[in-house]
């Protein structure tokens, strides 16, 4: 009785807690009101827009958002992180100072095409993402900046009419780099992509990265000092989104890379 009192508190507590991030980030937000149509039709770059972008820009870098990072931002625990209000704030300052300026650096990839159910033809669940994540997203974007896909890594659910290119143009951005991989020591995302050889690999927590981010960036600045002009991927959840910002907020290009190898293995078994 006591612990089903304690539950119920509980979620009361979370759900105000959500309302109340929801509220801050409309407060705040520049696009209160902007048809989304409008939104997915003049600001998402497609995949392979996404990734003609990064190889005509070599020194740009991708921070990839999606269901768990706008989880987060509103106060969920995704998976494989526990709720962090910094690592919140952070995500939250990934989407607020991205500009024409900072885009120079980085692209900011949201799954804009989310925000009406039934646009995309993607083989995604049609509560991907959750709806405070959607509305989050919304309040987070601005009306007069493009962003990248956050499919454009994820096999399985990229959207191209010739596939065996977009293979070939995907691999193309890591040949002839210096790639310093961070990614899990132990866990189905752990394996490294055969088109990828890097020169430096830094293994972090499968879990709650987060509590190590500082000891992690630093080591992988210091990786970086070895190397000149070395593009650093990273494959560690929503703690990736963090270091991708600040590493190429310091000129040091990051992609935000995520589950490439299972998710292709997925792919080739359909």
């Amino acid at each position: 009785m006591i612990r089903n009192i304690n539950n119920f508190f509980k979620y009361i507590y979370l759900l105000l807690y959500k309302i109340y991030n929801l509220l801050i980030l409309w407060i705040r937000s520049e696009n209160k009101w902007i048809d989304p149509h409008y939104l997915i039709r003049n600001n998402l770059l497609s995949d392979r827009e996404t990734l003609l972008h990064l190889k005509e820009n070599p020194n740009v870098g991708i921070i990839r958002n999606g269901n768990s990072e706008l989880g987060l931002i509103i106060g969920n625990s995704p998976q494989t992180q526990k709720y962090n209000k910094i690592l919140r704030d952070r995500l939250v300052q990934n989407c607020r100072y991205y500009n024409f300026d900072t885009m120079k650096k980085y692209l900011l990839a949201l799954p804009l095409e989310t925000l009406i159910v039934g646009y995309t033809n993607r083989n995604i669940p049609d509560w991907y993402p959750g709806r405070a994540s959607r509305w989050a997203m919304r309040f987070l974007v601005k009306k007069s900046q493009v962003y990248a896909s956050p499919f454009c890594f994820r096999i399985t659910d990229v959207e191209d009419e010739d596939m065996k290119s977009y293979f070939e143009l995907l691999k193309s951005l890591f040949v002839g780099r210096k790639i310093i991989y961070v990614g899990p020591k132990n866990n189905r995302n752990s394996e490294i992509p055969d088109f990828i050889s890097p020169c430096e690999i830094l293994t972090i927590p499968e879990k709650n990265a987060f509590a190590n981010f500082e000891k992690i960036l630093t080591q992988i600045k210091n990786l970086c000092k070895n190397h000149k002009n070395p593009l650093v991927v990273i494959v560690g959840g929503t703690t990736a989104s963090a270091l991708s910002y600040s590493l190429n907020i310091s000129n040091i290009t990051c992609y935000d890379f995520g589950q490439f190898n299972r998710l292709y293995k997925k792919y080739l078994q359909k």
